[in-house]
């Protein structure tokens, strides 16, 4: 028996050709994206970011598709070139003990003019918390040690001795945090970021809440500022 149910969509959009969110009802345009309050980079790196683009975008969009329909239900999935990603996000342990509660969601922060769309929300039956979701896909790096059935001890001493998060999302969760308490809330237990590399998944250590929405909190002062000099 189910525990919870999807929620249902807000009001809002995103006009793809302005990058810009939009709430259909009050017609209010949100002037910011979470991605970029969140977003520190240096013009330089914005760059190099911008020159692998046909890289990145088509693998991340596809893999996010792929796990959206996957958790609405559909059996019959396109995974095209990037099956060797999406097939251990699928088997990855913490979807046999997980309910669904909102799939590339989206909201805004009226206040602050942001809008955003969270990954994935749901139930984790068997610890009994509310999680949030992130998930980042990456290109092949050194994670052939994790290819591992079992997480034993000495996997997890390896784990956290060869392979580290390459950044963190504490900002861009924290800023979901906040939206879901303003637009739903609810307020979740814990947030995850979970890594999809080639033929191997990692789900990253919790994040508390709090620290996520310290972090989205100092990310918005320091861009509010910027907007205040400019």
């Amino acid at each position: 028996m189910k525990t919870f149910q999807l929620l249902k969509p807000l009001p809002i959009k995103r006009d793809e050709d302005r990058h810009q969110y939009v709430n259909i009802e009050t017609q209010q345009w949100m002037s910011y994206s979470t991605t970029e309050v969140c977003n520190e980079l240096t013009e330089e790196a914005k760059q190099n970011i911008e020159f692998t683009k046909a890289e990145w975008q088509p693998r991340g969009e596809t893999i996010h598709e792929c796990l959206q329909e996957k958790m609405l239900g559909s059996s019959d999935i396109d995974m095209g070139e990037y099956k060797s990603w999406v097939e251990p996000l699928f088997n990855h342990e913490l979807f046999t003990h997980f309910e669904p509660m909102a799939v590339e969601y989206m909201m805004t922060l009226p206040d602050k003019k942001v809008g955003g769309q969270l990954d994935l929300l749901g139930y984790d039956t068997k610890t009994r918390q509310i999680r949030l979701i992130d998930l980042k896909s990456k290109k092949n790096t050194n994670t052939g040690f994790l290819k591992r059935e079992r997480a034993d001890l000495k996997f997890i001493e390896e784990m956290n001795r060869y392979w580290k998060e390459p950044y963190s999302t504490d900002k861009q969760l924290g800023c979901y945090v906040e939206m879901l308490k303003a637009n739903t809330d609810i307020v979740p237990d814990i947030c995850n970021t979970i890594w999809a590399y080639p033929d191997v998944c990692v789900l990253g250590l919790d994040q508390p809440t709090e620290r996520c929405e310290a972090a989205w909190q100092g990310a918005w002062e320091k861009f509010e500022a910027k907007q205040e000099v400019f």
